[in-house]
Parts: structure tokens; sequence; C-alpha cells
């Protein structure tokens, strides 16, 4: 069973890497935290107290003796970019083979209508810029592949955009949903983890698109929350992002509305 190193032990990474470990796989994990090392031993998981701003030279390297690397740190700081990319030249000295980077929809800015993995990213914000930058330079690395994972917004464990706008005017309620559940994405990692699969761009997003104002106005009634205030007479606009690509490719079938998540 091939060895895996999650970079990134936080709300997706963690309980990837304990899945991982469920089937099989040998797992080391990062965390920048000292008190969650103790954490993630508990779950079988080699833990390593690792911060991309400060990087041990000699923790890395022992920490990416693995087959493949899951980067799942998510996008903070101006720096965000100079540190993910200095991590370059640790993984080209050793083992892996394959790395997987979890990067987010925002790269493709405001491009309206059906968006596919061939949609020229236009990224707005510093940190969709950061991230582009980041899948781009991996991406035309020789020394191993790269899978890059474009994600929707995340929901599941606690986690979910309906609570930000209860009772509150919802401004963007004409724009399609681009979600995707926690429980998804470690099913299709798992999923590509066991493919021959090199270098590729898959878009990761629940292809159930109904615009925010009726989605979220659905999972308020579903929590007993006050719904948000919706403006009835806004127009139905911006992108649909597909994931034909991906579940095409795994024959795999996304959750079915994201209500009962």
């Amino acid at each position: 069973m091939n060895k895996i190193a999650v970079l990134g032990c936080g709300w997706l990474g963690f309980p990837l890497a304990k899945e991982l470990v469920k089937n099989g796989y040998i797992v080391k994990g990062s965390t920048t935290s000292k008190e969650k090392v103790d954490v993630l031993l508990t779950e079988n998981i080699d833990a390593y107290q690792i911060d991309i701003t400060n990087i041990n030279p000699s923790f890395l390297i022992s920490f990416f003796k693995v087959d493949e690397l899951i980067i799942t740190v998510p996008p903070k700081g101006n720096d965000y970019s100079n540190n993910l990319l200095k991590l370059k030249p640790f993984i080209e000295k050793s083992p892996i083979k394959r790395v997987f980077y979890t990067s987010s929809i925002s790269v493709y800015g405001n491009v309206k209508g059906i968006i596919t993995e061939d949609t020229i990213c236009k990224p707005i914000t510093e940190r969709a810029k950061q991230i582009t930058l980041v899948e781009q330079q991996f991406l035309q690395n020789s020394n191993f592949s790269t899978i890059i994972l474009r994600l929707g917004g995340l929901i599941g464990n606690n986690r979910h955009p309906a609570f930000y706008v209860s009772n509150k005017v919802l401004k963007t309620s004409n724009e399609y949903i681009n979600l995707i559940h926690l429980d998804d994405c470690i099913a299709v990692i798992k999923q590509l983890l066991q493919t021959s699969i090199k270098t590729e761009l898959f878009n990761l997003v629940s292809p159930y698109h109904p615009t925010k104002g009726i989605y979220y106005t659905q999972y308020c009634e579903k929590l007993g929350i006050p719904s948000p205030i919706i403006n009835n007479l806004a127009v139905t606009k911006g992108k649909k992002i597909s994931s034909t690509k991906i579940s095409t490719l795994l024959n795999y079938s996304f959750k079915n509305n994201l209500i009962h998540s």
C-alpha cells in the first residue's frame, strides 16, 4: 500500500487522512499546532508539526518520504503562493511520484455560463491569483505528476453558508450555487489514488445548481433558522461549474441535492 502525506490536516485534510488510514494506507499528516500533533497520533497518523511560512528542512525531507502528497493547505496570507512553491525543490528530491493540490473555482473569476476545465482562468482576488500561480507552477513541473482539484464552496461537518446568510439580505440570491460536500471531496480523492492518472486538472463541484436564494432558503428551513431576505426581482445569472469530466472518468455520482448533507 502506498505511503501518503497530507500537508495540512485541517477541515478537509484531517478527515481525509483518517479515512485513508481506515483504508489501509500508511499516512503522514502535518499541522501547525503542537497540540494537534497528539490528536493526529491518536488516529494512527504519523504526525509532523510543519509551518510552511517557516520551513524546517529536516522535518520536510522526512515528511516527504512517501509515494504521494496531498496538499490541502488553505490559501492564507500574502505569501501563500511563495510559501507553497518553496516546497517544490524538496518534492523534486523526494520519492513522491504524484501531487494532489486542492485548488478553488475562484480561479475562474467572474466568467459566466457553463465552466469547464478548458475555460480560461480570470482570477480577480489576490487569493485567487496566488492559487492560479501555484497551479501553473506545479502543472509545469516535469519531476512529478500533479492533479489539480478545483473545489467549489466547501460544505459538510457543520460548515454551511446558510448559517452566515440566515436572516440577512442575500445580495447574490440570483446567482447559482457551486458547492461541494466534504464527503464527495474525500470519496473522489480516494478513487483518484487508485488510478494511474498523472498530470491532470479537474473541477470538483456538485452538479446541483439552483440559485442561492432558493437553495439557502430551503436549507435554512431544514435547520429551523430564519431564511435569508431575498430580492425576488433579481434575474438569474452567474456561472455553473461543470464536473462532468471527473464524474465521467470515475463513474462517480455526487450527493443528490445537498439539502440532506
